[in-house]
């Protein structure tokens, strides 16, 4: 479950900061486009602010022109459906499930909520045909600002932010490698933690959603290898020099990266290390992988060195986007009815077409109540949705009395102006959805009460509320619903073919028939992006049972990418490695009654073969099978 967020003094100093920036904003938008376009400039900075989350800069001509569409249409669309009661309804329902359907992420934080709330404002804010054109103008000041702030936050984020994740993860390492008394649960969490976040910045950062740039590739590997090393420590190992030299190599990969990785001497510390090693007769299975892992940290550093940071970006395309993975087809694979982003999409579109009618037909002054609402209320797991329409019920009611106590205490038009603001600016204090609904609750129904009538209003909009209420609880309910169980399952359905098409990337490249490590990349990232959905989805349900499960399947994926790096950086032939094929092969494939005999045939041959490296490979096999064999008697 997620940690409450903790209110520093820094925090402090960026809100306000944050909020005089969004109110010079929004001023200095209404004066250029009028107060109709006001909503335009709200909804714009916080789709700015919303969207530096997800990193649009790897193809920023396609994504600038994808957000001037989305943007020009909303603003079309919304025209379009305020010149008829009747027409607005499918105009509705099919401009809200574009949005919807485009900005819904199955796997990452979803980012449609400016884009929806925009239309929403919009349709509540009708316009002339001599209106439009202005409209349409300043619909086009989001998407560049979107664009410019991407190159400032987002633009070589990989090395900004991503080194300062792989130091954490060395200094937690050599935490756990100097003192044995520190609580390793503790460590392993904060190693998690920024290990995930670093593969959420590749698997933001990639080109089609698929290929991976070379500075993503080998820092992605490092990551990986350095997780490797946390499972390995939490073993006894007994080797003090290896363990003494591993400390050392860690806080060479911190120094060499640094924060703008620093290459020039790179290696020279860690090549001593490995030459100390290299006549020494280590039979320890635990420490010759320690040994590969330092190996394997140097070849990485080797290569970044070599790109060259002007060659960062580069992508290494070895053929076409798999059919799997082109967008068409994973949009088409979303496309049915127990779907998450599908049945959301129909069913928010369906509450805003249908709110909206009632609005228009019965010529509701403040009918947009509706239609917020029912929004607010359909959300996408059946489940979550009983809590949000008690918060939303609660904090409707306190926010409506508190204005209506605050406005008749204080009537002078300065004052109230000044209540609102105050009310704007805590709203980002509020970590909840029921506290911030009631600051949001006294910015809107104050801000149209600002010329009296506060107590009218406040009854207007509770009416108002259930009735949206109401009906978002009956399409929640009837229309397209996706309980918990349903949502669990599409994952875990993912998840298994993450594992099987990881397991299957193994065995080709060890034939040599597929060397798409873009594939197995972007496997290895879903599979983060899996995790971090479900724990998000389950937060009040998870147990240390579950939680325990999807560490060790959390480990077994990291065994699996790297068996694959090391298959890639090896030369397997039939000729001089005798059965390392077969037992790759029985991987893709394990069945359950053979994993114990097969774990005793890769045991028997790493006894035979000959050369570390390739004991190391038999060694890396038999441990994923191991795995795969305790994965499955845990579920």
């Amino acid at each position: 479950m997620a940690e409450p967020k903790k209110i520093t003094k820094q925090f402090i100093i960026s809100q306000t900061v944050l909020y005089v920036f969004i109110m010079a904003f929004v001023i200095m938008f209404k004066t250029i486009f009028g107060d109709k376009n006001t909503l335009v400039g709200v909804m714009g900075i916080t789709a700015i602010l919303m969207l530096t989350q997800v990193n649009l800069t790897i193809s920023p001509v396609k994504n600038l022109f994808k957000l001037i569409v989305i943007n020009i249409g909303i603003g079309v669309f919304t025209y379009l459906a305020n010149l008829n009661v009747w027409g607005a309804i499918p105009l509705n329902f099919i401009a809200i499930f574009i949005i919807i359907y485009t900005f819904y992420y199955n796997l990452k934080s979803p980012v449609y909520l400016p884009f929806s709330l925009q239309y929403l404002f919009l349709l509540a804010t009708p316009i002339t045909a001599k209106e439009l054109p202005m409209r349409l103008l300043s619909l086009l000041v989001a998407p560049i600002g979107i664009m410019l702030i991407q190159f400032i936050v987002n633009k070589n984020k990989t090395t900004k932010v991503g080194n300062k994740l792989i130091g954490s993860i060395c200094d937690d390492l050599i935490k756990k490698i100097n003192d044995k008394s520190l609580n390793k649960q503790e460590i392993n969490k904060s190693i998690k933690i920024n290990s995930t976040e670093f593969r959420k910045i590749i698997y933001d950062n990639r080109k089609d959603e698929f290929y991976v740039t070379e500075e993503g590739r080998i820092k992605l590997n490092i990551v990986v290898v350095l997780e490797k090393l946390s499972n390995l420590l939490d073993k006894d190992i007994d080797n003090k020099y290896v363990l003494e030299d591993l400390s050392i190599c860690l806080q060479e990969v911190k120094r060499s990266l640094g924060k703008e990785d620093n290459l020039n001497n790179v290696n020279d510390i860690i090549t001593n290390i490995l030459n100390k090693y290299k006549d020494d007769n280590i039979h320890g299975l635990d420490t010759l992988r320690i040994l590969n892992t330092i190996n394997m940290l140097k070849i990485s550093l080797e290569e970044l060195k070599l790109l060259g940071k002007e060659n960062y970006n580069k992508i290494e395309a070895n053929g076409d986007i798999p059919e799997d993975y082109k967008m068409v087809n994973v949009h088409k694979k979303e496309f049915y009815k127990k779907s998450v982003k599908f049945s959301y999409a129909v069913r928010v579109s369906l509450g805003v077409a249908i709110s909206a009618f009632i609005a228009d037909y019965f010529k509701f002054s403040e009918g947009k109540w509706i239609y917020f609402t029912a929004m607010a209320i359909i959300i996408p797991i059946y489940e979550l949705s009983k809590k949000k329409v008690k918060d939303r019920m609660f904090a409707t009611l306190v926010g409506g009395v508190i204005v209506v106590l605050l406005f008749t205490i204080f009537t002078n038009t300065l004052v109230r102006v000044l209540i609102i603001m105050a009310a704007g600016y805590l709203r980002s204090y509020a970590f909840t959805y029921r506290y911030g609904t009631i600051y949001t609750t006294i910015c809107a129904i104050g801000s149209v009460a600002m010329s009296g009538g506060a107590v009218v209003l406040t009854i207007n909009r509770i009416v108002f509320v259930i009735l949206g209420t109401i009906i978002g609880i009956i399409i929640n309910r009837f229309v397209l619903p996706v309980k918990m169980k349903d949502a669990n399952n599409e994952l875990s359905e993912m998840y298994t073919d993450v594992i099987d098409g990881m397991l299957k990337e193994v065995y080709e490249k060890a034939k040599n028939e597929n060397d798409n490590r873009h594939e197995m990349d972007t496997l290895l990232l879903v599979s983060t992006m899996i995790e971090e959905k479900i724990s998000a989805n389950n937060a009040d349900y998870i147990t240390e049972e579950i939680d325990n499960y999807f560490d060790k399947i959390r480990i077994l994926i990291v065994d699996i990418y790297q068996l694959y790096t090391l298959v890639r950086r090896s030369e397997i032939n039939l000729n001089n490695v005798e059965y390392m094929l077969d037992d790759l092969k029985m991987l893709s494939n394990p069945i359950n009654g053979d994993i114990d005999m097969t774990i005793k045939r890769v045991e028997e041959h790493i006894k035979s073969t000959k050369g570390i490296e390739n004991k190391i490979i038999f060694a890396s096999i038999r441990g994923v099978l191991a795995e795969i064999k305790e994965v499955k008697e845990m579920k």
